[in-house]
């Protein structure tokens, strides 16, 4: 596409969650508020996104899972996701 930067992750990303965590729904606010198209995959009440998330990193039984590209990361820190986003850009 004309003037798209291929260097850069794309601004969407898929959070593994729980209903009623708030690390949860500060992660997918954090990212919203920064233009990323956020999924959500309920792992509490949908069986597939749970066995995604175990693929994704085994034995993890944490949330908020946070896939982005081909990134795992488990846990929201918004401190390590201002410099993450900045080194990215």
């Amino acid at each position: 596409m004309v003037g798209e930067r291929h260097n850069q992750p794309a601004r969407e990303l898929t959070i593994f969650h729980t209903p009623g965590c708030g690390r949860c729904q500060a992660a997918a606010q954090y990212f919203e508020q920064r233009g990323f198209v956020v999924h959500l995959a309920d792992v509490a009440n949908d069986f597939g996104a749970l066995r995604r998330m175990a693929r994704l990193c085994p034995g993890t039984r944490t949330v908020p899972v946070i896939q982005w590209g081909q990134e795992v990361f488990v846990g929201f820190d918004a401190g390590y996701w201002q410099q993450r986003l900045e080194q990215a850009s």
